[in-house]
């Protein structure tokens, strides 16, 4: 029996433009002979769900009063113009990136409903959204990351630069706690620059890392599954930008190199995928999350940080690294929505 889908996109973060690209990979990678596809978009400004009559690429919301829709309690459609519900929705493939979509507060929704879906539970959302508490996370689990600081909207006016680049150095880069694509990210090769940097971070999060930066290459794991989960071999980005920024990563003009897989001894690529899952594990992860890393000269690895909804565009790295290996789109969704439903029958087991 073909199952109902739900494809939540859009959203109210900084990343609603990518999560409609993503949306778009997952939509057409469905099998419409296994799922029926609901696609929903949560438009930007209002956070308001509607149910899209036609998917068109490339994707946009159509907010047409009636599209409106809510999610009932029994996992049903409501049509606010039209007052008729839907058939019940099976599973949801969330796939909207950063706040209110990525951090939990969706998959809380979700998990109160008894809906299965896609991706990390409420807790190891919240976590792999929140670079402060998973890098604690990390190092308390000696897994190594950069050295960081995090300062506090409150602690503006009060901060010091002198004391905060103490332990960090230069260059460092300043990001928002929460928030994913490098929006509020700054690359600061001065003093000077630090204050500047840290303002632009909070203009997207109240929490903001200081971070030293890692000289060394970029590389990335793709990891799926739920208590036995594995990883792709590593795959590496070079960059021509001063960073991995924005235009880096979704510009076809960005001037960046994606080598999938990424050139490198055998022992070494094992080395990384088992820090990747390691780092799964450590999160609490579930279901599917790209974890990112820095590879210095000596051989040393440090977690940048784990994504639990990563892109799913056309230059998005997760796809191109299942594809690598040997798991095109189609398959690699079916995957991850098996996986939902297993997370989900663990659940239902548990006594309460």
């Amino acid at each position: 029996m073909k199952k109902n889908i739900a494809v939540i996109f859009g959203g109210q973060s900084a990343e609603h433009s990518i999560s409609l690209k993503s949306a778009e990979f997952i939509l057409k990678s469905l099998d419409k002979n296994e799922y029926t596809p609901y696609a929903i978009g949560i438009e930007k400004e209002s956070g308001l769900w509607y149910l899209q009559p036609k998917v068109v690429f490339p994707l946009k919301i159509d907010t047409a009063p009636e599209n409106l829709v809510s999610l009932l309690p029994d996992h049903k459609l409501y049509h606010v113009h039209t007052k008729v519900v839907s058939d019940a929705i099976d599973v949801v493939f969330p796939i909207l990136h950063g706040p209110n979509g990525e951090d939990g507060t969706l998959q809380g929704l979700l998990q109160l409903i008894g809906l299965p879906f896609v991706g990390a539970n409420c807790l190891g959302s919240a976590i792999g959204m929140d670079k402060d508490v998973s890098k604690r996370l990390l190092r308390e689990a000696g897994i190594s990351v950069a050295p960081f600081k995090t300062v506090r909207y409150h602690e503006l006016e009060a901060m010091n630069t002198t004391e905060l680049l103490n332990g960090i150095g230069l260059p460092c880069f300043v990001k928002p706690a929460n928030m994913g694509s490098s929006y509020g990210i700054s690359k600061v090769n001065s003093a000077e620059e630090l204050h500047a940097a840290i303002v632009l971070a909070f203009k997207y999060d109240r929490k903001v890392l200081i971070e030293a930066a890692v000289v060394g290459r970029e590389v990335e794991c793709a990891v799926m599954g739920n208590d036995f989960p594995i990883a792709t071999n590593p795959c590496e980005i070079k960059v021509t930008r001063e960073y991995y920024d924005f235009t880096a990563k979704y510009d076809d003009n960005g001037g960046t190199e994606f080598i999938v897989p990424a050139v490198m001894e055998p022992a070494l690529q094992e080395k990384i995928k088992a820090l990747a899952l390691k780092t799964y594990f450590c999160l609490d992860c579930r279901g599917l999350a790209r974890v990112d890393c820095f590879l210095t000269k000596d051989g040393m690895v440090y977690i940048n940080e784990l994504n639990t909804i990563p892109g799913f565009t056309a230059m998005s790295m997760y796809p191109r690294m299942w594809q690598a290996s040997g798991v095109e789109g189609p398959a690699l969704v079916k995957k991850l929505i098996d996986y939902a439903f297993e997370a989900f029958d663990q659940q239902q087991n548990l006594l309460v």
